[in-house]
């Protein structure tokens, strides 16, 4: 019977500990923006190589995106290329030249002050380049 009460009284301190060695939700998360993928679909131009020492760049003129990107329809974005941005090229694609369609993949913050086509370019490189075919 003694043996009962104590594993009884051990069982029911376990989770009352448990319970209060979690902190707050506040404490547990970061306080900085929550960072989503944007994905941008349309025609590419202006393709500068980064070198080892400077950043390259591409210019994407948008005719499809994701949810995050939608308004950026229509607008020409231009973004930084550093050396370890992915250029994958599809569907027999060997070269990037200026009217090619493809990808631009990056990630930025989900919300934006200001106007999101001028400042998207300056919060986020892109990180991947899907090059997938020539303009049609």
């Amino acid at each position: 019977m003694k043996k009962l009460i104590v594993v009884l009284a051990v069982a029911l301190a376990i989770p009352t500990s448990v319970a209060f060695a979690k902190g707050t939700p506040s404490q547990t998360r970061g306080k900085s923006a929550p960072k989503v993928m944007y994905v941008l679909k349309g025609t590419l131009s202006s393709f500068v190589a980064a070198s080892s020492t400077a950043d390259g760049s591409i210019s994407i003129t948008v005719s499809h995106s994701n949810y995050h990107g939608r308004l950026l329809k229509g607008d020409t974005l231009n973004f930084a290329v550093a050396s370890n941005t992915r250029i994958t090229f599809a569907n027999g694609t060997a070269t990037l030249a200026d009217g090619t369609k493809g990808m631009v993949k990056f990630r930025a913050p989900l919300r934006v002050s200001g106007d999101l086509a001028t400042a998207l370019p300056t919060l986020a490189k892109a990180f991947h380049v899907i090059v997938l075919g020539a303009a049609s």
